[in-house]
């Protein structure tokens, strides 16, 4: 028995025992991956128990059937999920509880969308692909256009975005680098707590001609100047803080009110935060709990399809499972970017296409009928030919260019020259303006 079978199997033994799965039917995955039921019609000395520990060995714990006086408390919980199913023919409908020690922001229900200012979040499941170097485009070609922009590193286990907006100094005058950054923030808030007046100790200003971008790096100039605590602050940066009422606040809510304070302390224009790549717990945040537009990073290679199947699928399945609702309304907020893109369109053809197959399988809504056997409108189904912002499908494009191969605006900052940039970056900025609902001011 596999991690994959095990569930299936656990319904074949209640179909096979009289027991068809429904709502009121609770299967309780634990941390380590085993499964229990728990289901009122199981009797006291039904055979249930043993068959479970015969046919999912390792995947049945010792004491595989829920109580009934535990059951009524298990089903009030929030994290369940109404799973539907085909099992041996059968179409059935059960609850289930799927227990995480890591991987729980995962679950999380999507927020919903924030404004004034809106967030972008710049996503990607692996790293080379552009994703902070276009957050860094946007950032300089808001500025200079007078924007206040706020850039908020979270790619905390590989840091960039400081050290792109951020040059270190000797001299003080030329040091732009804040004390502390999101790792700090993360460690000290939740020991003791991070006063209003400490706020500006996180925030370091980059300079854009007329105009700046505020930067909270992942880590402040105390880290980099004592190296060797970084790894002993992260480790405690990316764990549940408890509160005094005895709840627990997840990484993603601690950033999330981390994200409130920052936009509370000045007025800003726009939002940028760059998620860590791949399926990491601290990646789940950014993607779901910050209420923001969503740009998914990638090339036109098959792992980047392979991947994000892998993200969708369970977004899909566990988070519509829960909150319908919310996964509608998220939905909406994701926008594919291909990065290091031809220059020719119809060579950037085979990634829109792939992605409207990622989309039809995971995001859009699948036709249906009614019983006079029209066609009834799917309310985001749309077509392979559609495009616009809010089509996920209709890719946006970052276009392959040597000069931002080594992108270090520090050293060279040519990198953030409005018309070097606005060549390989036209069609995203384009775009990006549009999303954020922002005009130029020239």
């Amino acid at each position: 028995m596999k991690y994959h079978e095990s569930l299936r199997s656990l319904l074949s033994i209640l179909i096979e025992s009289g027991l068809t799965p429904e709502l009121s039917t609770l299967i309780v995955r634990d941390v380590k991956g085993r499964l229990m039921v728990g289901d009122k019609r199981i009797k006291k000395g039904d055979e249930i128990a043993s068959k479970m520990k015969d046919v999912l060995g390792a995947y049945a714990p010792e004491s595989p059937v829920i109580a009934n006086s535990i059951l009524s408390a298990l089903m009030k919980e929030s994290s369940i999920a109404r799973i539907e199913k085909d099992v041996d023919g059968k179409r059935i409908f059960f609850s289930y509880i799927d227990r995480r020690i890591v991987g729980a922001d995962w679950l999380s229900a999507p927020q919903k969308e924030r404004k004034n200012p809106k967030r972008l979040v710049f996503g990607s499941l692996k790293g080379g692909v552009g994703r902070s170097t276009a957050l860094a485009v946007l950032a300089a070609d808001l500025a200079v256009n007078g924007k206040r922009v706020l850039a908020i590193d979270l790619d905390v286990e590989a840091p960039g975005i400081g050290y792109m907006f951020l040059p270190a100094s000797k001299d003080v005058e030329n040091d732009r680098r804040p004390n502390f950054g999101v790792v700090d923030y993360l460690v000290e808030n939740s020991l003791d707590g991070i006063r209003e007046e400490e706020l500006y100790d996180f925030v370091g200003v980059s300079r854009f001609g007329t105009g700046s971008v505020d930067v909270v790096p992942a880590v402040g100039r105390t880290t980099d100047d004592h190296p060797e605590m970084m790894i002993s602050k992260l480790s405690r940066a990316l764990l549940e803080d408890s509160t005094g009422s005895g709840a627990t606040s997840s990484v993603a809510m601690q950033i999330d009110e981390m994200i409130n304070r920052f936009t509370s302390y000045a007025r800003y224009d726009a939002v940028l935060i760059d998620a860590r790549a791949g399926l990491a717990e601290i990646t789940a945040g950014p993607l779901l709990s910050l209420g923001a537009e969503l740009l998914l990073f990638g090339v036109a290679q098959p792992q980047t399809y392979r991947g994000y199947s892998f993200m969708l699928s369970h977004i899909a399945k566990s988070i519509n499972s829960r909150s319908p609702s919310d996964f509608a309304e998220w939905r909406e907020r994701v926008h594919f970017v291909q990065a290091k893109a031809p220059s020719a369109n119809s060579k950037r053809e085979a990634f829109r296409d792939s992605v409207y197959e990622l989309c039809s399988d995971y995001l859009y809504e699948n036709e249906a009928f009614d019983d006079n056997g029209d066609v009834i409108v799917s309310d985001f189904n749309p077509s392979p030919s559609e495009e616009g912002i809010h089509t996920p499908h209709d890719a946006w494009y970052v276009l392959n260019n040597p000069d931002y191969e080594a992108f270090d605006p520090v050293g060279d900052s040519t990198h953030l020259d409005e018309e070097v940039y606005r060549g390989p970056f036209g069609d995203f900025l384009s775009r990006a303006w549009q999303l954020l609902e922002l005009e130029r001011n020239n």
